[in-house]
């Protein structure tokens, strides 16, 4: 008889959402969902075996903003445009649904981010996605808290990040959100160093304590809302929060729990829960957000960070887009211009003189810069503002 391994075993106790948009990764896996991150969606593009998907993105994105229009601007529509395409060619892998992030930039803007979410779901629709099929992560400030308010009604489902305190589950359970995910590891960090410990006992770790008491309050409370902790430092995190509605686990960790082959004890089942629940919150409306913000030292500490991580992540994404956009611009012009020249050398020798010329004398000048008579490939791609190689 074969022993399951321990990602198995997980998987019969809380849903294993792999984070990653490695398609090759979530084919072996057949995972139910996939959680997208901008970092991961970063590395991915970079892929050779991903090239067509960025291609397909930039050009939706060209299209999208009109001929002529500037590269930063292509660039910007490109990382939500790379997100449905990667998202679209993962959800034909799984029966399940992908999350996908929106621009941290936007964390504090309620109607921006309203705006992008619905977007972003039109484009999965246009791709013959059912929206149903689609969660948006958006950070769970106040502001996002209210957005997701707005984005439940229209149809619109949402996946709430940068989770560090119980007002904030409170505040998306009431929103309506779909999925509430915890930092764990963030948690444990501030711990670690407020506390200066080497390391905690798996069942003493403030992060995993956290995200107990945060699925406690998610099973009492919450109709719609399911818990998925994520941004784990450690297998120890993860095996001690099996149980929870679903888990967040990056490749390395999944990994390694496919290498295990130990138990895995259902820590947070119905009857381990009981340890964690606390009182109901009740109504969160603006005012008592900020006030339990500002008391929580966690969400204080770590919410503006991880929403500036999380606009870092997007801003450089757009950079490197945007570099491949330009890359891939210079080489098209490049090779018109070859092409054109092509046309006007009849005799091949890399140069037109004057009887090969038919155009007018004042354009021959202007494209001739050291006067010698003749326009070779590299004036002309000057002249015609194109970059220029030199032949190897």
């Amino acid at each position: 008889m074969t022993t399951a391994n321990a990602l198995q075993q997980l998987m019969e106790l809380s849903t294993v959402v792999p984070e990653t948009a490695d398609l090759e990764t979530i084919r072996r896996l057949r995972p139910r969902d996939v959680s997208l991150s901008t970092a991961r969606l970063r590395a991915a593009a970079q892929e050779p075996a991903h090239a067509d998907l960025v291609a397909a993105a930039i050009g939706r994105a060209q299209k999208e903003v009109g001929k002529g229009g500037r590269r930063a601007l292509v660039a910007v529509e490109a990382v939500d445009r790379l997100s449905v395409e990667f998202g679209a060619e993962i959800l034909r892998l799984i029966p399940g649904r992908v999350s996908v992030e929106l621009d941290g930039r936007l964390a504090y803007q309620t109607t921006q981010m309203v705006e992008r979410a619905v977007s972003v779901v039109e484009q999965f629709e246009a791709r013959g996605v059912e929206r149903e099929r689609v969660l948006v992560k958006i950070p769970a400030t106040w502001e996002g808290v209210r957005a997701a308010r707005r984005l439940r009604r229209r149809g619109v489902l949402c996946h709430m990040t940068l989770v560090f305190g119980p007002h904030q589950v409170a505040a998306s359970i009431q929103a309506g959100a779909s999925v509430i995910a915890p930092s764990v590891g963030r948690i444990y960090d501030w711990h670690k160093k407020e506390q200066k410990a080497e390391d905690f006992a798996p069942a003493a770790d403030p992060g995993v304590q956290a995200a107990a008491r945060m699925q406690a309050y998610c099973r009492r409370h919450a109709e719609v809302a399911a818990l998925l902790p994520s941004t784990f430092r450690s297998l120890a995190q993860a095996l001690e929060l099996a149980g929870a509605d679903a888990i967040a686990l990056p490749p390395t960790l999944l990994a390694q729990l496919a290498e295990c082959n130990g138990p895995v004890e259902p820590k947070l089942g119905p009857e381990a829960l009981v340890r964690w629940e606390t009182e109901d919150l009740g109504e969160i409306d603006e005012a008592r957000f900020a006030a339990m913000q500002q008391a929580d030292p966690v969400a204080l500490a770590k919410l503006d960070p991880g929403v500036k991580n999380l606009s870092w992540a997007f801003v450089s994404l757009e950079k490197e887009l945007g570099e491949w956009i330009a890359k891939r611009q210079d080489e098209a012009a490049s090779s018109s211009t070859t092409a054109l020249f092509a046309v006007w050398d009849y005799d091949g020798d890399g140069h037109i003189d004057r009887e090969e010329w038919a155009g007018t004398d004042e354009v021959f000048n202007a494209l001739d810069r050291n006067h010698d008579g003749r326009i070779s490939l590299e004036e002309m791609a000057a002249g015609l503002g194109a970059p220029f190689k030199a032949r190897e």
